[in-house]
């Protein structure tokens, strides 16, 4: 495996293509140094000829030959043993034979010269590779740097291959993983502390009442006004922990900490049980309901979920909708998305409040109720959503209100 690394087979190509450089350069030294070699034994040659010849001129073309032709192992032998009488053999010393002593010296310089270029070209070679390295390494140093600063840099060579090029990839992974974490971490410390400014706000006033209240059955008083205190405050008891169900529920909802069942369900299922809790406050307001749609109508969903966000929006319809009027609920299905519309005959929103109709704690300017919080839509819109849905509201002023609930259709991706 590591020699199919894209850097290592670029190395070695390198390498390879630098080796037989320096084999073609070797090989024009060799000949250089056989050249040399070569005009030396002329020389000597001619040295040799030269002085016999000028002794022995009648002997001349008899000298040239015995030189220039091919020698025997017997002449060879020969003239070894006489040689031997004077001390000359393979064990002179270098310098005392000048033709030796600059072969040798042209050989060195030579080798010197071929050592110094093989170097050079190695040295370029193993520089470049690091610096290659060195570039990436420093590059993805300072991408770190930045990004753990929380500025932009623009790593070079994102996509190159061999294990840098993954290195590179991964490390953007990471970062581009961190840098998600550490943004829902600031999300959540955000949400976290408006959760709890909105929960400190929405129970100053319930607190102040019980306060005064009970400040009040401190004093003498008759009988029949300490139990309507009491009930008083038990009332904003009883208010007091609904709020504060229903925000521990929102912040789940909305802290995405809740496994929503996906289950087949039907609209009609889902509106049957949102009924059985609203049914009473219809009766007393003898308001009508109407339900228009095909029983098997369905979306995938947590049903039980489900009812609680369909509650919240039937009972602000309720709350609505003057005596004797109706609600209409209808539902219907395409291939892309399963809808459910409730409609009413209530007063209708103003137009400026229709971009705040679903934020928390929001009370519109025509709210009447003034114990009203305006935490139920705000559940609903993130109960829904939740679970691949959608919820928008029409509305008009004095032509009631229609709130769509569409739950997207969901398939395998086979």
């Amino acid at each position: 495996m590591f020699l199919y690394n894209p850097e290592v087979k670029k190395f070695l190509s390198k390498y390879v293509t630098l080796m037989f450089i320096v084999i073609i350069i070797s090989i024009g030294f060799s000949i250089i140094n056989v050249s040399l070699t070569k005009e030396m034994v002329v020389r000597n040659n001619q040295a040799i000829i030269g002085t016999l010849s000028s002794k022995y001129p009648n002997l001349e073309s008899q000298i040239v030959d015995i030189i220039t032709q091919g020698k025997s192992m017997e002449n060879i032998d020969y003239g070894q043993k006489i040689l031997i009488k004077y001390n000359y053999d393979k064990s002179i010393r270098i310098n005392s034979e000048p033709i030796i002593s600059k072969l040798v010296l042209e050989t060195i310089k030579i080798n010197i010269i071929l050592v110094c270029i093989i170097f050079i070209l190695i040295f370029v070679l193993v520089v470049r590779y690091f610096k290659s390295i060195y570039n990436d390494l420093s590059d993805m140093t300072k991408y770190v740097y930045y990004s753990s600063e929380g500025k932009p840099f623009d790593m070079k060579n994102k996509n190159q291959e061999g294990q840098i090029g993954l290195l590179k990839t991964e490390l953007l992974k990471m970062t581009t993983i961190l840098n998600e974490k550490v943004e829902l971490l600031k999300r959540e410390k955000i949400f976290l502390n408006n959760t709890i400014s909105d929960i400190s706000h929405q129970l100053k006033t319930p607190m102040t009442s019980l306060i005064m209240l009970n400040d009040l059955l401190y004093n003498d008083v008759p009988y029949e006004v300490k139990i309507d205190f009491l009930n008083k405050i038990k009332n904003q008891l009883n208010r007091m922990d609904w709020l504060i169900k229903s925000m521990l529920k929102l912040s789940k909802v909305e802290a995405k900490v809740i496994n929503f069942k996906k289950d087949k369900v039907k609209f009609s299922e889902l509106i049957h049980r949102a009924m059985l809790s609203m049914k009473i406050p219809m009766e007393i307001k003898n308001q009508k309901l109407t339900i228009e749609g095909n029983d098997n109508v369905s979306y995938i969903g947590d049903i039980d979920w489900s009812v609680e966000a369909l509650v919240n929006i039937i009972k602000n319809c309720v709350e609505h909708t003057p005596e004797f009027g109706n609600i209409i609920i209808t539902y219907k299905e395409n291939p892309l998305f399963s809808e459910l519309i409730i409609k009413d005959e209530g007063e209708g929103i103003d137009k400026k409040d229709i971009p705040h109709v679903f934020k928390r704690f929001y009370r519109g300017r025509s709210s009447s109720k003034e114990d009203s919080v305006g935490i139920g839509l705000a559940m609903s819109k993130s109960i829904i959503e939740s679970q691949n849905g959608d919820i928008y509201v029409n509305s008009e002023k004095g032509q009631g209100t229609e709130f769509h609930i569409i739950f997207h259709k969901m398939y395998d991706s086979d």
